[in-house]
């Protein structure tokens, strides 16, 4: 299958089946991720996992906003997405960061496709919360979580995307 093909055949589904995801499972999503491009190759990105059937899920879960906590709660894994926004090698904020980090989880979302499984970012979590609980230092950004599993729910028909001519300008 290309590339595209699996990119094509990944959603954010709303539904999950109660099944635990096993870090062991979807490590070559990581590993996708821990290839994606970077600048000076600093790899900014950090992940917490955390499977349905850890002690952490549940702590993890109660950070996500209540509408979110409603679909999530039955996904097989919750993922923290992080960037370290101050360059290792310079001490300095490291401008791309949050881009290099994004690049990393568009990987990571392909590999997630080409196991079978669907994932669901979020953006709506108590950042501040998470940040104390995970006791991350200054630099160290909370950008998403991400719901891991098995769907039995279907991609929508017709999804729509913009027109590439809308995109991209030559």
């Amino acid at each position: 299958m290309s590339a595209l093909a699996t990119i094509k055949k990944r959603f954010s589904p709303y539904s999950y089946e109660k099944v635990s995801i096993s870090f062991d499972k979807i490590e070559s999503a990581f590993e996708a991720a821990r290839w994606a491009p970077s600048g000076y190759n600093s790899q900014p990105w950090r992940f917490i996992f955390a499977s349905r059937d850890s002690a952490n899920f549940e702590k993890l879960l109660s950070f996500a906003v209540a509408a979110n906590r409603e679909w999530m709660q039955d996904c097989g894994a919750i993922v923290v997405i992080l960037a370290t926004t101050i360059n290792g090698h310079t001490g300095k904020k490291d401008a791309s960061a949050e881009y290099c980090t994004g690049l990393a989880v568009g990987q990571m979302l392909v590999e997630i496709s080409a196991l079978d499984l669907q994932a669901h970012q979020i953006g709506g979590f108590d950042h501040e919360g998470l940040s104390k609980h995970l006791e991350l230092s200054d630099g160290v950004l909370p950008m998403a979580m991400m719901a891991i599993g098995s769907t039995t729910e279907q991609a929508k028909e017709g999804r729509e995307r913009k027109p590439l001519s809308t995109l991209v300008s030559r």
